[in-house]
């Protein structure tokens, strides 16, 4: 450039200093991000819904029948799926979900195909013979029979339960911009 030079001054330079290396290692904002994701999704499971606020769908009442607990809970068999949420980052990335193999069919829902196969059933049979028509664990049986079950599909309905609402997504905006304030605040006061 000829001609003409501007300097300018200020004490912008060790504000911007302090922005560009927060934003240039921005691994504590995602940081604090996937803690609030975290706590969303907890938060979510308690409520049983979706990111976007709609009732996951109700148990089939054939299953209910047999969950003995957690009965009226929904995606809530032991809490293995909620314990596997995670969130993985650094400074280029944050990653948030589960590696759980049954989070996919959960999330988008989908139909799991059972082959045909042999199960051996458990009784208890009585003194004078008679078998009862009760299922018994192994340990307690003295009856065993096989059946053939043919092939059958198990249909699982989507219930959303991964991703972030509009209300999510305004506090992660928030939380952003607190983390890049207080790096200016921050670099400001030294």
């Amino acid at each position: 450039m000829a001609g003409v030079k501007a300097v300018i001054t200020s004490d912008i330079g060790p504000k911007l200093a302090g922005l560009i290396q927060n934003v240039e290692h921005p691994a504590p904002l995602f940081g604090v991000i996937n803690e609030y994701l975290l706590q969303a999704h907890r938060t979510r499971f308690k409520q049983q819904v979706s990111p976007d606020g709609k009732a996951w769908q109700a148990l089939s009442p054939r299953y209910a029948k047999t969950k003995r607990r957690n009965a009226d809970k929904i995606l809530t068999f032991r809490g293995f799926l909620q314990g596997t949420l995670r969130g993985q980052y650094d400074d280029k990335g944050l990653e948030f979900g589960t590696n759980s193999q049954y989070g996919a069919i959960h999330q988008f829902g989908g139909d799991i195909k059972r082959k045909a196969s042999q199960r051996d059933l458990y009784f208890r049979q009585g003194k004078d013979g008679s078998v009862g028509n009760r299922f018994v664990k192994k340990k307690k049986s003295n009856f065993v029979q096989t059946v053939n079950v043919g092939p059958y599909t198990i249909r699982i309905p989507a219930r959303p339960w991964l991703g972030t609402s509009k209300a999510d997504e305004a506090t992660i905006l928030q939380k952003t911009q607190r983390y890049l304030q207080n790096a200016i605040a921050t670099r400001n006061a030294l």
